[in-house]
């Protein structure tokens, strides 16, 4: 998945961070802190997309570093088998902690999509 071909931007018109799951911690905070702060970013954009192995392996037992990953999407997506419900229950989460990290910043927009592989289609309406 490449955002830049999927909202067809050139190199540089987006600011890209890629992380499995798209869970956020401090490392993540800290490079949307960079691009509102420093480079003016107006709109964060989770991305989440279907068929995500992340949130599939979040619902198997995982050791060694991704576990860290794993267990924050099991928060996020609580008992949910449905794969492309357990993705938006995992964006909506990440959407939650930027917006409450950046709840004082002015006119910064946070939102958060489901990218379907199959179609192409990128859903801004996550029920």
């Amino acid at each position: 998945m490449i955002p830049e071909c999927i909202f067809s931007a050139g190199i540089g018109d987006l600011f890209v961070i890629r992380v499995a799951g798209n869970v956020i911690d401090n490392h993540q905070l800290g490079s949307i802190e960079y691009a509102v702060w420093h480079l003016g970013c107006k709109l964060i954009v989770v991305l989440g997309h279907t068929g995500c192995g992340a949130v599939s392996a979040a619902v198997k037992e995982n050791g060694g570093y991704v576990k860290f990953i794993t267990d924050e999407i099991k928060r996020a997506v609580g008992e949910e088998k449905d794969a492309v419900k357990a993705s938006i229950l995992n964006v909506k989460q990440s959407v939650c902690k930027i917006e409450t990290h950046f709840e004082k910043t002015g006119g910064l927009l946070v939102t958060g999509a489901l990218y379907h592989t199959d179609s192409g289609i990128v859903d801004f309406d996550l029920k």
